[in-house]
């Protein structure tokens, strides 16, 4: 399994949530992934709700994680067929507004891109991803309108 968007569950709120989601009696894949128990984007798994005698390793191949009809967890071969939960991404619009000062032309094309390049590289330093990074310039004469 290579998806990075399966299920995080992190507390009983959002276990709930999924087990709304989850048809009777099926069993579904969840983010989870063995060595260390981490999830799909690779942050650490702090709550967990494992089945009885789980998780096994049974023969040393189940590194993938799947929610039972009960809603408890159990490792599993990563190549089963099983149907999956995917989180809902919400995308979300962060404006930052700065005043600058410079003898530089802030509005010409190549200065734009290399400002533009540094902040992208600032934020990916940072752990951000997937993340879109413009800009507008507004003029003192525009503000003062």
């Amino acid at each position: 399994m290579h998806h990075t968007d399966l299920a995080m569950i992190e507390n009983e709120a959002e276990n709930s949530e999924v087990r709304h989601l989850i048809p009777v009696e099926v069993h579904v894949w969840i983010g989870l992934y063995r060595v260390p128990w981490s999830w799909s984007d690779k942050s650490p798994s702090r709550f967990q709700l494992w089945g009885f005698s789980e998780p096994n390793n049974v023969e040393g191949i189940q590194h993938c994680v799947c929610e039972n009809a009960l809603h408890q967890w159990g490792d599993e071969r990563c190549h089963a067929t099983k149907v999956f939960i995917c989180e809902q991404v919400v995308k979300t619009s962060i404006t930052v507004k700065m005043m600058m000062t410079s003898d530089v032309d802030l509005t010409g094309p190549a200065v734009n891109a290399q400002v533009l390049q540094q902040l992208g590289t600032l934020l990916t330093n940072q752990g951000w991803t997937d993340f879109k990074v413009q800009w507008k310039i507004i003029s003192k004469k525009n503000k003062e309108n």
